[in-house]
């Protein structure tokens, strides 16, 4: 299921929704109206929500119950999030309705089809949350527009979501019961969040490994450490990977070979334990992938609908504490995935350490080369060990003691995603160190995949000579991680045999 999120993310496929989906959406749904028909309590059906659960609501009033559900729930504060992750956000919440748990209707959850195909994408705050109850503010500015209320982004503007109903650009839809509470009672922006950092995260790994193999080659360091053999010992499948990949990445390096007979014994352990360090990495990975692609294929509201027991169970699956647990360890181990590279930026640097010109530019003294860059570099290294400290241990109760533990699951996915944009500029700057270091060591060729790299920095980035405005080479940033090619021939030369 990640693939196909991961898919629709890169696609925007058109959505739609199964013969198979609709049948448990209606049979759902029968079941919810017949429990009202018999005059039966159930929790945010027919009664109020969180405290005011023991308050019955009058027939008469259950439509204008969920409509004021969203208007009262919409408090999210701060700046839209990525329109992107409001895209995921919609997917996650058709796919958790489509399985026929919730007792949602089937005109509500069309309109939700409806609107994402057609890039109507809801503005939804980044902050508000606690993650439990389901991520009930996020979820209530993404479901505004369905009632015609709300802002969304459509055709690169900005719209009052009752100005494009007036315009007759499209029709809103009627609220019934359960609809509001099924619509905002979810994992789905904590879903969303992690989902977004793992997919920017997949490519940024791999290129971390590359930038690696580029300053084991600018600081003459040696490959030994990178041998199966030593990895096959230690049987943590992660380092297994990464050594492999580094091994492709300098196989047939003119660079690595010319110092097999120096004098060094053993290098640093930035540039000797590049795989059991990414590699914990990469197994973290790997892990918070698979807690997300459970989350993507679960339930998540409350409460829910089980037709073929002819129940309406209340429990507590809105609770987001696996995304929690899992954004923050993440987190913490991307924050490592930054350190190691800073410690190579540093040592490429120092000149008594990689033999390399003082801060990698002639004529120091007169000009300070990558000086500053290490130091950015240890500015967004140093932000992301503040933020590797876990949001998931930071509950605080909400709706009178009711809701008396939370997971702040979105409040880890934001601090994931800042660390995630922090890792992207420390790596490009360790690429950029490294193409550095690599053009003092005589001309010699660089490996299978570095001297594709190298390449294609030296296209966007010439070599520092003396002192210019670096911050012009920084903002190549963007040029570099989006070459869907250069990214492509990376991939098919860490993945290939030797």
């Amino acid at each position: 299921m990640i693939e196909k999120a991961f898919k629709f993310l890169q696609s925007r496929d058109t959505v739609t929704l199964s013969n198979q989906s609709v049948e448990k959406i209606n049979r759902a749904r029968r079941l919810v109206l017949d429990f009202i028909g018999q005059g039966k309590t159930i929790y945010g059906i027919n009664t109020g929500f969180g405290k005011l659960a023991s308050v019955k609501i009058e027939p008469r009033e259950l439509a204008e119950l969920q409509v004021n559900l969203l208007y009262s729930h919409a408090c999210a504060v701060g700046e839209p999030i990525n329109s992107d992750i409001v895209a995921l956000m919609m997917w996650l919440k058709i796919q958790n309705l489509s399985q026929g748990f919730s007792g949602c209707s089937l005109e509500v959850i069309a309109k939700l089809v409806e609107l994402l195909n057609m890039n109507m994408l809801p503005l939804v705050p980044r902050r508000g949350s606690v993650g439990a109850s389901g991520d009930l503010a996020p979820l209530s500015h993404m479901c505004l527009p369905l009632i015609g209320e709300g802002e969304v982004e459509y055709r690169g503007e900005i719209h009052q979501a009752e100005d494009l109903v007036r315009a007759d650009v499209y029709k809103p839809v009627t609220l019934g019961p359960k609809d509001g509470l099924s619509l905002i009672n979810g994992t789905q922006y904590s879903t969303a969040l992690v989902l977004y950092a793992l997919f920017q995260v997949r490519k940024l790994f791999l290129l971390a490994e590359l930038a690696a193999a580029m300053s084991v080659e600018a600081a003459l360091a040696t490959d030994t450490p990178f041998r199966d053999e030593i990895q096959r010992v230690r049987n943590q499948k992660g380092q297994i990977i990464v050594a492999e990949h580094l091994r492709h990445f300098l196989n047939n390096s003119e660079i690595v070979h010319s110092h097999v007979n120096c004098n060094k014994v053993q290098d640093p352990y930035s540039f000797r334990c590049i795989p059991q360090v990414l590699g914990s990495v990469l197994d973290t990975i790997c892990f918070v992938e698979g807690i997300v692609k459970n989350e993507i294929q679960s339930v998540t509201d409350n409460p829910l609908v089980f037709p073929e027991i002819g129940e309406i169970l209340s429990g507590g699956n809105f609770h987001a504490e696996p995304l929690a647990m899992a954004a923050d360890y993440l987190t913490i181990a991307l924050t490592e995935l930054g350190n190691i590279s800073e410690r190579r930026v540093s040592i490429l640097s120092d000149t008594t350490m990689s033999g390399l010109p003082a801060f990698l530019v002639d004529t120091g003294g007169v000009n300070s080369g990558f000086m500053i860059a290490h130091v950015t570099v240890a500015a967004l290294c140093a932000e992301n060990r503040t933020l590797s400290h876990p949001a998931s241990v930071e509950t605080i109760p909400t709706s009178a003691n009711q809701e008396d533990h939370v997971s702040m699951a979105p409040n880890a996915g934001l601090k994931l995603l800042q660390v995630v944009e922090n890792i992207r500029h420390i790596i490009w700057i360790e690429f950029l160190s490294a193409a550095q270091g690599v053009d003092y060591r005589k001309n010699l060729a660089s490996g299978d995949g570095t001297k594709i790299a190298y390449k294609k920095i030296r296209s966007l980035v010439k070599h520092l000579d003396k002192d210019r405005l670096l911050y012009k080479d920084l903002r190549k940033i963007d040029d570099f991680y989006n070459d869907k090619t250069f990214f492509q021939q990376i991939q098919a030369i860490a993945n290939k045999p030797i």
